[in-house]
This record gives structure tokens, C-alpha cells and sequence, in this order.
């Protein structure tokens, strides 16, 4: 769906898949030997910086032409780079979190027959469980601020130009916020105050694309299954099941998973 909005051509995009996961449990932020050798931010700013200069030539009716042939207030052009680092942002903010978020999703229906069950029956429900999986399994852990002046912040001095990471997925789970926040509840009342989308002048400004393309998608499987499992001979028995998750410090989310689909 970004590419699509993006303008990114069909043929590019196995190469952005093979170049973003580079091997198993890769992509941005990891931490393995594999991810740390190979920065897929850097393969994207290339491919975008060439995208950029191709719409600069020759615009098209894609996002990308607005981006390549906008200018600063007094007119001015940015440069190709600062333009490149912004559709990249937009395309991996785009990408990754929803992959993860739909994954997340899918995960708690293939566990939770009570849960699916209760989205098979009435579909207005999955609206509010989409907001209790953002809340509960935040696909972004956490992000980076910088201190601009001294502060105090949980009882620790943060002295100014202090980086901090402000990890949303934990302040997802405050009990003073939540009631019995580990436990995963579709018709809590207060899951949209979650934080896996930010908040306020932060907020991420495709939260409205990442509810819409994974409500579609749960109401599509929903409607074309019987019934949504997670497979047993890859995962193992119902009561001990094991997942690999992506090993990164910035973004939560499963390396692969094993469904097992009953067609309606």
C-alpha cells in the first residue's frame, strides 16, 4: 500500500524486500552481526535520492512528485538527500509497523478462539481489538528524544542535551492507566490511549492508513476463513507455543508466522 502511494515501481520491489530483510530477524534497528553489517536505511536513501531526481525530471501522479517538487517557503529546493531521508521515512514508517502490527493481530485472533470468535460474529468489535493489539504489542518499542533543557523525569536528572529513549510500549502497560494492563482485552474501554501512534505534535501522521489497511485485512480473512490457527507443527502444541521475534531495539514483532486457515 506505501509503495503504491509512494509511486515505488513494481519491479523495485523485490529488490526492497531481498535489501530490507537482508537475512532472517534483519531490517531497521537490529542488532544482529548480519543487520549491523548491512544498513537497509542506507540502500533506501540511495533508491529514494534516484527516485527523487527522476521526478524532479519527469513529475508524475504519485506522493513522490510532491515531495521531489516542493520547495521552502522563499522558494528555495531541498536537496536531494534531505528529500530522500523523508520518503524513506515515510515508507519504512509505513512498512515495518504495519507488517508488525497485522502480525501482532493475527497472532492474538490464531491463539484466542474466544476472541476470534467474538470478530466472526460481530464485525464493529474489531475496530476497538485493533487498538487493544496497539496497546499490547506496540509494534515500535520505543523512539529517541532529545533533552533540550534540564529536567527530571521518574525521579532521574536529565541534564540538558541528554538522549533519552522514551519506550511507548511500557508506558502501554502503566496500571495507572490501565486496569490489569497484561492481560488482553478487545472491549477495553480506554485502548485508544495507548501511545504506539504518539501523541500530540508527535503523532505518526499514517495512523489513520495503518488502522484502515489492517482492519481490511482481518475483515477479508475473516470472511474468506472458517477458521484462522496457529500451525501446531511449526510452533509446536497450543500449550507451548514458541515464536522468534525480530531481534531489534526499536521495533517489536515476529520474525515469520505459521497460520493454518480452514476455508469458509
Amino acid at each position: 500500500m506505501i509503495a503504491d502511494l509512494l509511486g515505488v515501481p513494481p519491479e523495485d520491489r523485490q529488490t526492497f524486500v531481498n535489501n530490507i530483510h537482508h537475512h532472517a530477524g534483519g531490517g531497521v534497528g537490529g542488532t544482529g552481526k548480519e543487520a549491523l553489517a548491512h544498513n537497509p536505511l542506507e540502500f533506501l536513501y540511495g533508491a529514494f535520492a534516484d527516485y527523487v531526481r527522476d521526478r524532479r525530471r519527469e513529475p508524475r501522479e504519485d506522493v513522490l512528485t510532491g515531495l521531489a517538487t516542493a520547495t521552502f517557503p522563499d522558494g528555495t529546493v531541498p536537496d536531494v538527500e534531505d528529500v530522500a531521508r523523508v520518503a524513506c521515512n515515510v515508507f519504512s514508517a509505513g512498512q515495518e509497523t504495519t507488517v508488525r502490527l497485522l502480525g501482532a493481530a493475527l497472532q492474538i485472533i490464531g491463539e484466542r478462539a474466544d476472541i476470534q470468535q467474538q470478530l466472526r460474529r460481530d464485525r464493529s468489535l474489531i475496530p476497538n481489538f485493533i487498538e487493544e493489539a496497539l496497546r499490547i504489542e506496540s509494534p515500535v518499542k520505543g523512539d529517541f528524544r532529545l533533552s533540550r533543557v534540564p529536567t527530571t523525569v521518574g525521579e532521574v536528572d536529565l541534564p540538558a542535551g541528554t538522549t533519552v529513549m522514551v519506550l511507548q510500549a511500557a508506558a502501554n502497560r502503566d496500571p495507572r492507566r490501565f486496569v490489569e494492563p497484561a492481560t488482553f482485552d478487545p472491549a477495553r474501554k480506554n485502548a485508544r490511549q495507548h501511545l504506539s501512534f504518539g501523541r500530540g505534535i508527535h503523532s505518526c501522521p499514517g495512523a489513520s492508513l495503518a488502522r484502515a489497511e489492517t482492519r481490511v485485512a482481518i475483515e477479508r480473512l475473516l470472511d474468506r476463513t472458517a477458521d484462522i490457527t496457529i500451525s501446531e507443527r511449526v510452533r509446536g502444541p497450543a500449550n507451548d507455543l514458541r515464536y522468534q521475534y525480530v531481534p531489534t531495539y526499536i521495533l517489536r514483532g515476529l520474525t515469520e508466522l505459521h497460520l493454518d486457515f480452514t476455508p469458509a
